[in-house]
């Protein structure tokens, strides 16, 4: 029994959607159902309303040609879509209702004010015409028609047609609920929108903070672990009978700085997705030692293959002024992704050439060959091989190649039996020698720092352990708190050269912890480091306008922040107690 109402529903979707085939473009497939829907709900209105002044008017021909033309014309914009004629459907849907109403709104004066009309077709110029210049066409084809109109209405050019008064009220409502059919139908896509993006952002919002707090949480042992192998090497450093530890840790190492690429990929999709770009940040610096440190951390990832790692620089400057991060991130993705995807006993290539204005990053490996339907899709996000030795996100080439886009360079990719090559092309900006900042060696890093007293404000018992061992290891006298509020109160006992502080933290977190020891005129000026796992550049630009003196995220790599710790060391204990 339902047969013929599926057909008009069948029906009504083919009308409504006519012309939207191979259309990729949403919003101009929007535009081509708003266009088909306008059509469809004016040619209805018509049909039902003529019948009704037929029967009432006693001058009925006088309009029923011209709604038969305007029904013909306006249903033809269909007809047009259909044939991919996208913008005169739209013009002769625009052109043909103002020409209507100026027609019908001067016979019909004394029935309906039409400019009603005339300010509803304007409304929908920028949502049916996308290019300016259409827009201004149009706009100022209604503004005439509105003109003409009430020129006509003051000179009294054209007498109304004469009505009954229950003609004229009968002939009104119709009108009036004709206009409301049609603004409801054009609003209630865009209303629907709205509550979409409504959903959408709460959405957004949830994926954000689950995002935020499972990165954190797995930043916080994963700092535990970075910090005993981080320990460990060191002993081995300093002890030959640990020799034989060395590789153990070196994979220890390799594994913890795999998964800190993972987190930072995952915290730069949410970044993406909620519109946040990082701003580049440039600096000089050697070009071998950078790529050499780069081609040495990956080369463990290499061995338990037995893939080699062959770095080669060609034709290029000393010294380089670029995105440092961003470059490392690049290629140390693309260095895991080629290890990842390698043969056996092969070698992986990473090839750094100069070519007058640009230069060349390429990552070549002997691997199974990418088929070209997969290329069209590899530097999509979550596109990876679950068959092969180490799995991961799928995120890695997406975020290269974001961050290639945002250093105003490009990435390609090719892949046959030879190899597979994948080329980064970046501006090549040389670097000034004399601005480079000098870099200690690893064993100068760890040198006394004679005896400094550190207050660390941690809430993980084996983190602030281990932390404290470092610190122990380079001369400081390190004071353990759980929160905020314990720092505080050590703080007012003696007064300490530096605080590392945790930003999550319980009874007193980092954020009023900071902001409390900033009014206090005697603490203000002791160096702060906040040390988090929440790694969010908006949580950084919060507490470094709060007075925090560096930010160094975990897991925390030693190394750094020795560095940090004697950057803003300055003894305030003995500065503030004169």
């Amino acid at each position: 029994m339902d047969l013929f109402p599926r057909r008009l529903k069948y029906l009504f979707s083919f009308l409504q959607n006519a012309g939207t085939d191979g259309v990729t473009d949403e919003d101009e497939k929007r535009r081509i159902i708003l266009v088909n829907t306008i059509s469809m709900a004016i040619c209805a209105l018509l049909i039902i309303i003529t019948p009704v002044f037929y029967t009432l008017s006693d001058k009925p021909d006088i309009i029923i040609y011209p709604v038969i033309l305007d029904f013909l014309v306006t249903f033809s914009v269909i007809l047009l879509n259909l044939k991919k004629k996208y913008l005169a459907a739209s013009f002769t849907v625009y052109v043909i209702q103002c020409a209507s109403i100026m027609y019908f709104g001067i016979l019909l004066s004394n029935v309906v004010a039409l400019e009603a009309m005339i300010i509803f077709l304007i409304t929908i110029i920028y949502l049916i015409f996308k290019e300016e210049k259409y827009r201004r066409v149009c706009l100022a084809i209604a503004i005439g028609t509105l003109a003409m109109m009430e020129t006509s209405y003051y000179f009294n050019l054209f007498p109304p047609i004469p009505l009954s008064y229950n003609t004229t009220f009968i002939m009104h409502a119709l009108v009036i609920s004709g206009i409301l059919v049609l603004i409801i139908i054009v609003s209630k896509p865009y209303i629907k929108s709205n509550d979409t993006n409504k959903a959408l952002k709460l959405a957004n919002h949830f994926k954000k903070v689950f995002v935020h707090q499972v990165t954190h949480e797995i930043r916080t042992p994963l700092n535990a672990i970075y910090g005993v192998a981080q320990l460990l090497k060191r002993q081995i450093m300093l002890n030959d009978q640990f020799k034989g530890l060395e590789t153990l840790v070196d994979q220890q190492l390799d594994a913890i700085n795999n998964t800190r690429s993972i987190i930072n990929n995952v915290l730069d999709m949410a970044q993406i997705e909620s519109g946040v770009i990082s701003k580049s940040e440039k600096e000089h610096f050697l070009l071998k030692p950078f790529f050499y440190k780069i081609a040495e951390v990956n080369k463990v990832m290499g061995r338990t293959r037995n893939i080699r790692i062959k770095l080669s620089i060609e034709q290029m400057p000393d010294v380089l002024y670029d995105d440092i991060l961003n470059l490392h991130q690049i290629t140390t993705n693309l260095l895991a992704n080629a290890l990842k995807y390698a043969d056996k006993n092969s070698v992986v290539e990473l090839k750094i050439s100069g070519m007058s204005s640009k230069w060349s990053l390429q990552v070549i490996n002997q691997g199974p060959v990418i088929t070209p339907e997969k290329q069209e899709l590899i530097f999509n996000p979550f596109v990876t091989d679950k068959s092969k030795y180490i799995e991961g996100t799928g995120l890695g080439l997406y975020i290269v190649s974001g961050k290639v886009r945002s250093m105003g360079g490009n990435i390609s990719l090719s892949s046959d039996a030879a190899g597979t090559i994948f080329t980064v092309s970046l501006p090549l900006i040389e670097g000034n020698m004399e601005l480079i900042k000098e870099e200690k060696e690893e064993e100068e890093m760890w040198d006394d720092l004679g005896h400094i007293n550190v207050v660390l404000a941690e809430d993980n018992e084996l983190s602030a352990q281990l932390l404290s061992r470092m610190l122990t290891q380079i001369g400081c006298n390190t004071t353990w708190v759980k929160n905020g509020l314990e720092l505080i109160q050590q703080v007012g006992k003696h007064i300490p050269d530096i605080i590392i502080m945790d930003y999550h933290m319980e009874v007193m977190d980092g954020e009023q912890t900071l902001y409390h020891l900033k009014q206090v005129p005697a603490y203000k000026d002791i160096p702060v480091i906040i040390s988090t796992g929440d790694a969010y550049a908006e949580t950084r630009d919060v507490f470094l306008k709060a007075g925090a003196d560096a930010f160094i995220e975990k897991p925390i790599n030693y190394s750094s922040l020795i560095k940090v710790l004697k950057m803003h060391l300055h003894h305030n204990s003995q500065e503030l107690l004169e």
